[in-house]
Formats: structure tokens, sequence, C-alpha cells
């Protein structure tokens, strides 16, 4: 969510809109629940970090801004806390959907005048609703149905797999017949590749977290596709954020993570093009940040219909594509408190993004 603060200076000095104290703040930066106090022209004069957070934005960035912009479509009515009833907003926040459940007081001064308003919000978590849980729900039991069909068929595709081999050898070099059954072995490879998928997605190996340097993991998957990217005619270009901090993960979990998405970033390249993996920072006004990660690619972008299916079990836009990557990535990412998004770039291709916690304190560190 791109927002540019307007005119603080002027708002900070309205004595129509009186900002909390100090303490007041900080007791406001507690809450879980989104605070954004409005003055008489329905611009923020003050919010707490929980919005902050949700919105994706930085420290500060809401000050000026009006009402409508950061909540899309609430009239003025609303706005100034005359309704006094609870609204839905959908957001797209940092590549992301979002809802926001929220509800506008009326604030007035000692006097019983009003000077503004105090719009109280939280996201509406998808358990609510019970979509979101359904659906894990359905992974759940399809990731316990995957692991067991997996399962019966490895088995006799081995047997199918040494049959064919063996037959093959009773050909003579030169015989067409043989070359048939070298086609077969490669399909029954690439249902044995399917297989392994359906497996790791259904029971992914145990993580085994420790403290880690991201630029390290990423020089050993980018050499890992050195070739290729030469092959696809793709140009590499790093910009890595000087002093990472590092992160709790599981080194070889991590890069599969970042050889998934290169390799996705690839593939939306057939004519090549550019690969930019970037690293940074995001902090926010409590102790809380995250190292970011970011595979950015100059291809034809995410088609928006498919924008919230892309990281579904199976889906693949690919003819050869197992459509599982994308889903084992983000069960990965889960085992570390991490997150995977995706938008698209305002001049074309799409970026994708691993999000790590940063610990808050050193391994090791005694309590005070």
């Amino acid at each position: 969510m791109s927002i540019r603060s307007e005119a603080p200076s002027r708002l900070a000095e309205s004595e129509a809109a009186p900002r909390p104290s100090l303490l007041s703040a900080q007791v406001l930066d507690t809450l879980e629940q989104g605070v954004v106090a409005l003055d008489r022209e329905r611009r923020v004069v003050y919010n707490n970090r929980r919005i902050e957070e949700l919105l994706g934005v930085e420290p500060g960035a809401l000050v000026g801004v009006p009402g409508s912009r950061v909540f899309p479509g609430a009239e003025a009515r609303w706005l100034r806390g005359t309704l006094r009833e609870a609204r839905e907003f959908r957001i797209e926040a940092e590549g992301r959907e979002l809802t926001l459940k929220a509800e506008a007081l009326q604030m007035r001064d000692d006097d019983g005048d009003v000077v503004g308003s105090v719009v109280l919000s939280e996201a509406i978590s998808e358990t609510e609703d019970g979509e979101f849980q359904k659906k894990i729900d359905r992974l759940v039991s399809l990731g316990e149905l995957s692991a067991y069909v997996a399962h019966e068929i490895r088995n006799p595709l081995t047997g199918i797999r040494t049959t064919v081999q063996f037959v093959g050898s009773k050909f003579k070099p030169n015989d067409a017949r043989r070359e048939d059954l070298e086609d077969v072995i490669k399909e029954l490879d690439r249902i044995e590749q399917i297989i392994t998928g359906l497996l790791l997605f259904a029971r992914p190996p145990a993580a085994q977290p420790q403290l880690c340097e991201l630029h390290q993991v990423l020089e050993k998957t980018l050499a890992m596709i050195e070739l290729q990217l030469g092959d696809a005619e793709v140009q590499l270009a790093r910009e890595y954020a000087e002093d990472l901090p590092q992160v709790f993960a599981d080194p070889d979990l991590a890069q599969q993570v970042f050889l998934n998405l290169c390799l996705n970033a690839v593939q939306a390249m057939p004519e090549g093009g550019e690969l930019r993996v970037a690293t940074g920072v995001r902090r926010y006004r409590t102790r809380r940040s995250m190292v970011d990660v970011s595979f950015t690619d100059t291809g034809v972008g995410i088609p928006k219909e498919l924008m919230e299916k892309i990281f579904d079990p199976f889906f693949t836009t690919r003819s050869m594509g197992t459509g599982l990557g994308l889903p084992i990535s983000v069960q990965i990412m889960r085992e570390v408190g991490g997150v995977i998004t995706a938008k698209n770039n305002s001049g074309g291709g799409a970026t994708l993004r691993v999000s790590f916690p940063v610990p808050l304190e050193p391994p090791g560190k005694p309590e005070e």
C-alpha cells in the first residue's frame, strides 16, 4: 500500500485534533486493534503501530492522509463517526489482500464539541468466516490422501521401471523398440518426480533451524542455477542490503525455497529478461523486524484472476509442472514464522518476497 504523508506540520498544530500523550500513545501501541484518529477534515492526525503493521506502511506515513484512503470507499458520514456501524474494507497491502473490520466513533472535547473521530479496526481472520479454516482442513485431508496415494503408487512403479529396463536390455542397441522403452522410462521418472513432490507437500522434512546468514544461502542457490540462467538468456542482478541481520532458519530448506522462486521467475521469462534478487529489512516501531528476500522478474506478470491461486497445491500454468513448488515453500516458511507474498510490478513482471522474522534477542543471551 503506497501512502504519502500530506501536510503533517499543519495537522500537528491543529487545536481541533488533540494528539495523545506519550504514555497514552505507548498504551495504544500495545493494542491488537488498529487505532486511527481523524480531525474535522477527516485526515489522519494519529495512528498506532498496529494499523501500520496491518497496512505495511512505514512509521508516520499515515499522518495527513485522508481517511477515505486508509479506509477505501468510506463516506464522510461514516468517517465522522455519526453512523456508528461496523464496516468491512478490502485492502491490498504488500501484495496481499486484507479485510479490515472497522467502526468510527466521534471524538469530543471537554465542552462536548466534536473535534474529530477515532476509527478502531481489526483484521478479520479468515477462521472467523470459516472459509480459511475449511480450506486448511481440506489441505490437511488432501495431504494425508496424497501421502497414501504416493506410497501406494511408488511400490508398483519401481517394479514397472525395473521390468521395462530389463526388457529394453534384451533388444539390440539399434532396435527402434529400445528407444520407445527409453521414452517410457522418462515418463516413469516424471511420475516419480510428482510422487516425490506429493510426499514433500504431505510430510515436509523436519526443519533444523539455526542462526543463518541468508546472503550465503542465496549465493549457493544462485550458483546452482548459473548455467540455467545463461541458457534462458536471463541476466542476474543483486541488490543486497549491508549488515543483514541473521535469522533462524534451516539453510537447506531456505535454499529449497529460494531455488523454487528463482526457477519460477526464470520460467516466467521465456524470451529472456532480468532476475533481480534483493534483500532488506523492514522495521516497525515495536521491536519486531522482518528480513525480506525478493525475487523480481521482467516477465508477463501474474494474471489478476490467478493471483489467489498460485499458492494452491497442484495449481500450475505449465504443462510439465506439478504445482507443488510454491505450496511446499509456503509450508517451509510457516515453520519458521515467515511468509511468502506475491505482487505484480507497475512496470511489468512480478515480485515474490520471502520474509523471515528477526530474533528479538541473540541466542544464548541470559535473561535479565
